[in-house]
């Protein structure tokens, strides 16, 4: 699977979760127009999350990598750790972005 596929599948299941969190019926006061427009805003926000985390992995292996080279295998170790804890702070970031979307006021 290429990644731009898995990005697709992330924001579709992203989406899903979305309009099922709410418990809503088709009757919602949105109407399913509504429902479709909140499910793609909140799967952007999901795929946007996906996209910017995945940067911060490859810059946090770039930079172990710069780190093997420049100062060996300790130096490549500790950028490795500071690259890891960014890219999870990013993740954590974006996950609660994307539940403040799904959660959000879907008639917006």
């Amino acid at each position: 699977m290429t990644t731009r596929s898995l990005l697709l599948l992330g924001a579709v299941f992203a989406a899903s979760l979305g309009c099922g969190s709410r418990g809503k019926s088709a009757s919602s006061p949105c109407g399913p127009k509504g429902d479709v427009k909140h499910a793609a805003k909140t799967g952007a926000e999901g795929a946007k999350t996906g996209v910017t985390t995945g940067v911060e992995g490859v810059k946090a292996f770039g930079s172990a990598t710069a780190g093997l080279v420049e100062g060996g295998s300790d130096e490549a170790s500790e950028r490795w750790r500071e690259g890891k804890e960014k890219t999870r702070d990013t993740a954590h970031d974006g996950k609660e972005k994307t539940k403040r979307e799904a959660h959000s006021e879907p008639c917006k």
